[in-house]
Order: structure tokens, then sequence, then C-alpha cells
């Protein structure tokens, strides 16, 4: 997967890799891995690198999450049967 994540680097001048990958920390650094290989002509980030913004692993530190803000019981099930509304939370 390396060497074709390289390879498709060079055919662009920004390749933007997210969403599964930056749903844990090992994905993080191997991002980071495959950036330092990367030419500096040819960009590999993250879409938070390409805006500007600070990365944010929500689903990788998701048990530390749960912890400081826990859901009420049963909220998960309800969620399934469209029983929550989620524009007032």
């Amino acid at each position: 997967m390396l060497q074709r994540t390289l390879r498709l680097a060079k055919k662009v001048d920004t390749l933007i890799l997210d969403h599964h990958l930056m749903r844990s920390k090992e994905g993080e650094q191997w991002l980071d891995h495959v950036s330092s290989l990367a030419s500096p002509e040819h960009k590999v980030i993250c879409a938070a690198d390409f805006m500007g913004i600070p990365r944010n692993l929500l689903e990788a530190e998701r048990i530390l999450w749960y912890k400081k803000l826990p859901v009420p019981e049963g909220w998960h099930e309800a969620y399934a049967r469209g029983e929550i509304d989620l524009s007032s939370e």
C-alpha cells in the first residue's frame, strides 16, 4: 500500500488521504510516514492539514470521549429507531 500511495502522490500536487485512515493513531502515524517520504512538490496530507486546522481524531479517542461525555442509557437504540432529534443536541 505504501508504494502505491507514493506512486499516486507523484501524479498530483496534493494527495488528501482521510476517512478510515484517520480513525486511529496508527493511521495518523502512517500518514505522517508517507508524507515524510513524498517529495515536497507532491504533498500527502489529511483534510485537516489541507484546511489548515488541527487534526481531531474523535474516532481514535472514542473510549475517552464516552467517559468524558457519556450518552444516556438507550440513546444508541433510540437513535437507530429515528427517535433522536440531533438538531437540539
